[in-house]
Order: C-alpha cells, then structure tokens, then sequence
C-alpha cells in the first residue's frame, strides 16, 4: 500500500549574518540560560548573565529564530536577519490545567507509542536506534469516526540518536497517521506528517558517527535535490523514472541561478483529470516521478509545486507541497540531519 510522507522542516541558505540580542522578562530585568538558536541547525547559543547573545554563523540561513525559557512562552522569529539587534521579552506561560478525556478504543498506550517511533522516528537502522527520552510528555489520542491518530507533547521531544552522534529536541506542532479503517498497523496507514522546530546538539564527532552521516546523507532527500542542481544523475545515484520508463531530467527539471539559490521549474506529468494515486489529491500543478538509488533503492516524488528553490547543500523550499514515498519516505527524524549538516563536514 503506497504511503504519504510529509515533513516540514528546514529551509535554506543564503548568506553570511551574525545575530545578537538581549532577552529580559517583562520587568526588563534579563534572563540568563535562554536558548537562542535557528531551527533545523547545530547553530544556537544560551544567553549570559545580563541576557545577552550572539549568533556566530558563517552563513546566513533562511529559517526560524527560536527563543526559548523554562516557563515562558517562546518566541519564534521568522527572518532573524532583520534587524542589527533583537530585545526579546519573554512572557511567562499561564498555568492552564488541561481536562484529559479517556476514551476507551481498544489500543493500549504501549501500541499507541510503538505506532509514533515508527511514523516519527522511522523503521531504519537509524530510526530504531534512536531513544526518546522523555515518553511520558507524549500524549495520544484515536478518534474513532475518521481513524485519525494524533500525537501531542507538552515539552520538546528529546531524542537520542547515538548512530548519528546529535541530541534532538524536537518541539511538536502537529502529528497524525490517517487510516481508512480501525487499525493501529503502521502497514495500513495511507497517509502520516509531523510538523515541529528542531534543535542539534552535537554529541560526537568520532570517525564511525561521521561515516554514519555521510551513509545517511547518500540516498536521501538533500543529496537527491544536490543532483538537481548538479545535473549528476547517474546510474551510480540517483535515476529519474515517470512510470516504469526511464527518463531525461533536463526534460523535466529546469534549473536556473537565482542570487545565491537555484531555482527549480518542474514539468508537469501524468496529466490524466481526477487520478488520485496512493492517497495524493490531483488538485491543481502535479509531477509524479519515481527514483532509483544505486539501482536498488526505490522511491517516489510527487511534486505539488511548480517552482521551488534549492540552496547549494540541498535544502529546499515548499517541503510541504514535495511529497516523498518509498525509501526516502521511510527516513523520518531518526534519519534526519541538521540544515548545515555538509557545512559541518567541509569545516572538518
């Protein structure tokens, strides 16, 4: 059964910027300890005694600015080079206390969490080696009528990836897993997305955790995007598929220089009204492709958007209207790497 991934998380790159700034509560008085960093990234900082920080990047990225305090609500800034210097002022969260309704559905607890590593983590290598730490801030709900599972968490996710050497902290903002009927097997989902901020902290730097990153990278969604822009498609990687057949990407893929990105046009496939393949709606622009790895690993990518933009190490914009399937489907969080992920490797 063909299966939908949506992951939104990392945007781009584009050039180089520090960041500063002071964080102080209401009564101007600074907190020391606040985290600061960009989402999808390695890249962050805690603010000092008298609340300040900075930012040292020696590239300037497009995604969020997240501010974050014990006991307040965060703050999240979506363009973090606008200004020279920031002032946040940190309002302390309200003390709700949330009404959980029980509703028996006959899934215990255990199945519920087993089904969320598998949809959150994935069911790689990678996946599997990763350990949430902090379970029981997860919280599940079935609904009965629509067959819709739904994750929430009152904390960031903390999770442990030792084959890949990071800690991350994932702030959940949505997750869900939709079946057609009353079951909890992940073989009968038909569509699953989460959607969250993400902090890397980087934990080792040993020659196996490396390899292990590059292994990652090979095959994945950046490294295929990285061949757009190259125009290095190869029996060697990456090979372009509409249907069973074979073909050219320049047919499809029209790569131009835009500044320090490159944008993407896609040609459109599969033209027949009112298909709708695997659960993905033909509404409006549609390409659907699929892809061989090495000559082994298959895949599927389904194109919502006739115009993108890639930046130089294969992080894309509109990653909610590019949907993957298959292989590349199957490398969710556990198999993720941050936004500078190939920065950190240059630098080495």
């Amino acid at each position: 059964m063909n299966k939908i991934l949506i992951l939104l998380l990392f945007p781009i790159l584009v050039f180089s910027q520090n960041i500063k700034g002071k964080v102080t509560n209401s009564n101007n008085e600074p907190i020391e300890g606040a985290s600061v960093y960009l989402d999808g990234t390695t890249i962050g900082t805690l603010s000092d005694s008298n609340g300040l920080f900075e930012i040292s990047a020696s590239n300037k990225y497009n995604t969020l600015l997240i501010v974050r305090f014990l006991g307040y609500e965060d703050i999240i800034v979506s363009n973090p080079y606008e200004k020279d210097f920031y002032t946040f002022i940190l309002v302390p969260k309200t003390n709700e206390i949330e009404t959980v309704l029980v509703v028996k559905d006959g899934f215990t607890r255990k199945q519920k969490m087993q089904l969320f590593k598998e949809q959150f983590l994935g069911v790689t290598k990678y996946g599997k080696a990763c350990k949430i730490l902090n379970e029981d801030a997860i919280d599940f709900n079935y609904d009965l009528d629509t067959f819709l599972f739904t994750a929430t968490s009152s904390e960031p996710i903390k999770v442990e990836n030792p084959e890949l050497g990071y800690i991350i902290e994932f702030d959940l903002h949505n997750f869900y897993v939709k079946f057609n009927f009353k079951t909890i097997k992940p073989g009968f989902a038909i569509e699953s997305m989460y959607l969250g901020t993400a902090k890397y902290t980087d934990i080792s730097t040993e020659d196996k955790i490396i390899k292990n990153r590059k292994d990652v990278y090979l095959g994945s969604s950046m490294h295929l995007f990285k061949s757009v822009i190259d125009n290095s498609w190869s029996p060697k990687g990456f090979i372009l598929y509409e249907g069973k057949f074979s073909v050219n990407p320049n047919h499809y893929f029209k790569v131009a220089k835009a500044n320090d990105l490159y944008e993407v046009t896609v040609t459109e496939t599969n033209k027949n009204a009112g298909l709708n393949l695997g659960g993905i709606s033909r509404k409006g622009f549609y390409a659907d492709f699929n892809l061989l790895y090495t000559k082994k690993r298959q895949s599927r990518v389904v194109f919502k958007t006739e115009t993108f933009f890639i930046d130089n190490f294969g992080n894309t914009t509109h990653r909610d209207q590019i949907i993957f399937g298959g292989d590349i489907g199957q490398q969710k969080v556990g198999n993720t790497l941050p936004l500078n992920f190939e920065l950190e490797i240059t630098e080495k």
